[in-house]
């Protein structure tokens, strides 16, 4: 089968002739670091340039995903072309989004929240970002028509932002402050979660616009869940998220009626699995093994007639072991996920320094040796 064809049949929940494979998308790509110990080890000569700066992994080299028979490509929003990064003398600077952030290591971190004092009324003179911005989609279209002209890839897009409606709520309004608006400030918590969904809305409708009738799969990400369970209850999710989360998937699918949707959800997500159908969701994505109530084989049997799976290779105790490690890993998910189709494989999160190369490059060696269909494992 063809890469593409691959993906397709395991997403209508058909069995292909082995499990597809990701690997470069949003939440399971390559950290730096990662990335240039694993180019070497593969014997891969020569740069790419960044296609972003001030994230985890600002690289996605063609090359890498071709030596490990990736099946899918990835497609995203760039920055907006009339906004300039300014950063201080102490190495603060603020995004977008008014948010003020550093860099530690490979990675960057919030250092203040620019509405943690505000009122209602202060929501409506807030700078927010422009999704209708030019740049946004510029060099996109042709990327994406690329793929789907002279590849046999399956395409799939970035999430439109690094982080979804809560998680945007918690950068601006500080992640207590938050929280607590959910339950004691709710009026509030409404009205700032619709103006930062507005944003969201112009950004999917640009981006929709200009390669929704090329893509396989649409990316959301949020996450709304720790290891132990949910940020908050499940009623709190009802009331004040999974509205604006069916809206914008709506939309999603008005401008992209091919595509599958996939949310990419970490931690202990299990109770929102059904609410996510509801909204619209065709493939719950990282699936992380490790977190509470998260047994594969039950999500399966529960949800596996009405959703797909993404990722479920564990990164934080299996992919850093020995060989033996991430060869049972890859079984125990291939046994779990994999009949009847409905899965591809792939990290349930970021690729982290600590795992050697050697161990991704044979993950996804005995992902296509385990993986073929009928599953014998």
């Amino acid at each position: 089968m063809t890469h593409r064809e691959r993906v397709l049949r395991a997403l209508a929940h058909q069995e292909p002739d082995r499990v597809p494979l990701d690997l470069g998308g949003s939440a399971y790509s390559l950290n730096d670091a990662h990335y240039f110990k694993l180019k070497d080890y593969l014997g891969i000569k020569g740069e790419v340039e960044p296609y972003r700066h001030g994230h985890t992994g600002n690289y996605y080299d063609e090359r890498v995903l071709e030596a490990l028979d990736i099946d899918c490509r990835h497609v995203g929003l760039g920055s907006a072309s009339n906004f300039q990064v300014k950063i201080s003398p102490d190495g603060t600077f603020k995004d977008e989004w008014g948010i003020p952030m550093i860099r530690t290591g490979v990675y960057m971190s919030v250092v203040g929240h620019p509405l943690a004092g505000a009122l209602s009324a202060d929501l409506e003179g807030y700078p927010w970002p422009d999704p209708y911005a030019p740049g946004r989609t510029a060099g996109l279209r042709a990327k994406a028509l690329h793929y789907r002209q002279n590849t046999d890839y399956a395409l799939v897009t970035r999430a439109p932002a690094s982080v979804g409606l809560f998680e945007m709520g918690c950068f601006l309004r500080g992640t207590d402050v938050f929280l607590m608006d959910l339950v004691a400030n709710k009026p509030f918590a409404h009205k700032l979660l619709g103006k930062i969904a507005e944003v969201f809305l112009g950004l999917t409708a640009v981006y929709m616009d200009a390669v929704g009738d090329l893509v396989d799969i649409v990316t959301w990400g949020e996450d709304l869940a720790h290891q132990a369970g949910l940020f908050f209850s499940l009623d709190i999710c009802r009331e004040m998220l999974k509205p604006l989360h069916t809206r914008i998937f709506s939309q999603v699918k008005e401008r992209a009626p091919k595509a599958k949707l996939m949310f990419h959800c970490c931690g202990s997500v299990r109770p929102l699995v059904a609410d996510f159908i509801e909204a619209g969701v065709d493939i719950v994505q990282s699936v992380q093994p490790l977190a509470a109530n998260m047994d594969l084989f039950e999500l399966k049997r529960e949800f596996g007639e009405r959703v797909s799976f993404q990722g479920a290779i564990d990164v934080q105790q299996a992919l850093p072991g020995t060989l033996i490690d991430v060869e049972n890993e890859v079984k125990a998910r291939l046994r779990a996920l994999a009949p009847g189709g409905g899965y591809i494989l792939a990290p349930c999160n970021n690729v982290q320094e600590d795992i050697p190369p050697e161990n991704l490059v044979r993950l996804y060696q005995y992902a296509r040796e385990w993986g073929r269909y009928p599953i014998n494992v």
